[in-house]
This record gives C-alpha cells, structure tokens and sequence, in this order.
C-alpha cells in the first residue's frame, strides 16, 4: 500500500530539467542582462528659441534602461549596441512619453569618454489620453520617432555623467510645428 503515489514520468522529468537548468543558470550568473540605468532631468522644446540655461525651463524627469545584448555586437566593428527604454515625465503638466529602441556607444579608447547615438519608437501619453479624432492620436504625433546624441564622462565606481540631446519629429503630422520637440538633459549612469 502506497501513502504517497508522485508519477514516476513527472519526479524524472522534473529532476533531469533541475539538471539541465543548472549549467544554464551559472552561464546566466555571468550574463548582465541589465548593466546600466540612466536618470535625470531635460529641458523640453529648446528649439522654440527660448535661453537654454535658464533653470526655470527644466520641466522633465527621465529615466532610461540599457539591456545587454551580445548578438548585436557582432553587427558593429567599434562600440556597442544596446537596445534601450524609458520614459520621460513632466512636472510641469506637459505629456509624458516612452520610448524604446537601439543605441551605439563608442568609448576613446584611453580617456574616460564615449559618445552615443540612438534610435528608435516613441509613444506619448497624447495618444491615449486625447479626444477622438484629435491629431495628437495620428501616427508621427501621438506615436513616432526619437533620434537621440550623447556625450558621456566615466566616473569612479560605474558612474557616469551624460549630456544628451533628443529631437522628437512629428512630420507635420500634429498640425503644427511646435509639436516637433528637441529636448536637452543631462543625467547619470550607474553601470552594473
């Protein structure tokens, strides 16, 4: 008489997955699938030809994720690709926005700089929040694209300090042209 009866099918599939995933889990030790996070603040709509230092006009907080992908690398012969996320919100009442897509970072070889280019898809919080109908819903206004350049300094212990650039082009597709958007920030990164 049995008290306890576990399929025998099931206790041997779970132990030889248990012995699979383990090599699997030490090569997952050693991949950072999240080596750097990026925060800070942005000055919105700086081609409006407003005074780019004055303090009043920083009206953004930004926060940005860079994932590690080695696969991609094999597609450049200097620097790094990285896809990359974030989201930038207003504390001025402006709309927030998310985006997502690809950056290139090249580091000097001796001194403690890179550059960064990037690229990708854009998603304002117009799209869902805007009438029916309103033009912040079309394609290129309420969702498009982000074009983004970096300057970055490397500071002790996985830090970094980041001036960037973005512009946010709608194509004419909003209606007018102050939807169009070049933001400047400066943030800092902590590489894991």
């Amino acid at each position: 008489m049995r008290i306890f009866s576990a399929p025998r099918p099931l206790a041997l599939l779970s132990l030889s997955l248990a012995l699979c995933g383990a090599p699997a889990g030490q090569a997952l030790a050693q991949f950072n699938f999240l080596p750097e996070i990026r925060a800070g603040v942005f000055s919105r709509g700086v081609d409006h030809g407003q005074n780019l230092l004055d303090p009043e006009r920083i009206s953004d907080a930004n926060v940005e994720l860079l994932f590690s992908a080695p696969d991609l690398n094999a597609w450049t012969v200097v620097g790094e690709l990285r896809p990359h996320m974030g989201a930038t919100v207003s504390f001025k009442g402006e709309d927030p926005y998310a985006y997502a897509g690809l950056s290139w970072t090249v580091r000097a070889p001796i001194l403690p700089v890179f550059v960064e280019a990037s690229a990708g898809g854009v998603v304002h919080g117009s799209l869902l929040n805007a009438p029916q109908g309103d033009p912040s819903r079309a394609l290129g206004c309420g969702a498009g694209l982000r074009l983004a350049a970096s300057a970055g300094l490397d500071l002790p212990l996985g830090t970094s300090l980041i001036g960037t650039v973005e512009h946010l082009p709608d194509f004419g597709t909003c209606g007018t042209s102050e939807r169009a958007n070049t933001n400047v920030g400066v943030r800092l990164g902590f590489r894991f």
